[in-house]
């Protein structure tokens, strides 16, 4: 029994703020003696990863509960009750000495019957503020891993919170100095995340003719404003619906302007100075509450939907790339919510709980 692998399951999935940080955990696990499932939704993204990094994967029925009034809801609590089921019989016939949830809709169920099956359950949660998923398996779980310190995480019980900081994705392990663009201006990133963000897209836009005389442009703008966007030409501007080399592009920029989810993490990594503009309508309002966090400690400039034109826009960029002491404190200030080897120590703490329950 003793030279068997260790198994483990692990859920999380939707979007690539999920996908890759897990994949990330994957990958150091790894490097023990493992088995390794994945369980995830079904999309697109999650099955490429899974086959990327050579574990087995399945799919269960995964309901999101929306916050607002809609007939889906209804029809999810349905897809919740097979999920869990499926969940059931998974873990029944894999039977993992430990799960490890990243947190999203598609892990709720693995974690319910995981706690049923008195399996050891651990979460990790990037946002300050926690996701319902996460909130939901709180008192089923043996640690919670949060990517803020936990001086911001109000309510929690102290004894299962470890402080890890956000796992990487492995693109940033490799970095390196990569030319976008043939001239020597310096080059603004663009990202509203790996789906896009409408008002991003629309008040920069506006500026753009402006923007590109004097920068770079590099925009990420997700599949919904990619048609309309290139029908533009404008000068030193490259346009991307979706990309892979996102790390570089980050890494590679003098300024990022970004939504306020799990990209802040990365851009801490790589030292940036940024622009936060957070999503209102996120859930639980984490992405104000990560952005408030960063705005008090002089680590980013945060600007809101609600007062945001496109001329104070580009104000603000001007004031920031004109001050280069400025940017210099951004980023020194925001690169100090990095933590080294976050995937590292999550998948060093789960073997351990593994090894003290044989």
């Amino acid at each position: 029994m003793k030279n068997q692998p260790m198994k483990i399951l692990v859920t999380g999935g939707g979007t690539g703020g999920h996908v890759f940080p897990l994949m990330s955990v994957v990958s150091e696990l790894k490097k023990q003696k493992t088995k390794i499932i994945y369980v995830g939704s079904g999309n697109l993204l999650e099955r490429v990863q899974a086959r990327k990094y050579n574990i087995s994967y399945k799919k269960i029925f995964s309901g999101k509960w929306r916050r607002y009034f809609d007939l889906n809801n209804f029809i999810d609590i349905f897809k919740i009750i097979i999920g869990f089921l499926q969940s059931i019989l998974i873990i029944l016939f894999f039977w993992p000495d430990a799960i490890f949830s990243k947190g999203g809709y598609v892990g709720l169920p693995i974690v319910y019957a995981a706690w049923i099956l008195r399996r050891p359950i651990f979460i990790h949660e990037s946002d300050s503020v926690l996701g319902l998923a996460n909130k939901l398996s709180i008192k089923k779980c043996k640690k919670i891993f949060v990517g803020f310190p936990a001086k911001y995480h109000h309510n929690l019980p102290i004894d299962k919170v470890v402080y890890t900081g956000n796992p990487m994705s492995e693109n940033y392990n490799n970095l390196r100095i990569k030319k976008y663009f043939k001239n020597n201006k310096p080059t603004i990133f663009v990202t509203g995340g790996s789906q896009g963000a409408r008002f991003i897209n629309q008040t920069i836009a506006k500026v753009l003719p402006v923007l590109t005389k004097k920068y770079n442009i590099i925009h990420l703008a997700g599949n919904l404003d990619y048609e309309w966007l290139k029908k533009n030409s404008w000068k030193d501007y490259l346009l991307y619906s979706f990309t892979d080399d996102f790390a570089s592009m980050l890494y590679n920029s003098d300024l990022i302007i970004s939504r306020s989810g799990s990209t802040i993490f990365e851009i801490a990594y790589c030292a940036k100075p940024s622009i936060l503009i957070p999503l209102p309508s996120s859930a639980n309002n984490h992405q104000e509450v990560n952005a408030r966090i960063l705005e008090q400690e002089n680590a980013a400039i945060v600007l809101r939907e609600k007062n945001l034109t496109s001329e104070s826009l580009l104000e603000i960029i001007e004031r920031i790339m004109e001050d280069k002491n400025l940017r210099e404190e951004l980023a020194g200030k925001i690169n100090q919510f990095f933590q080294k080897d976050a995937s590292r120590i999550i998948a060093e703490e789960i073997i351990k709980e593994i090894n003290n329950k044989k």
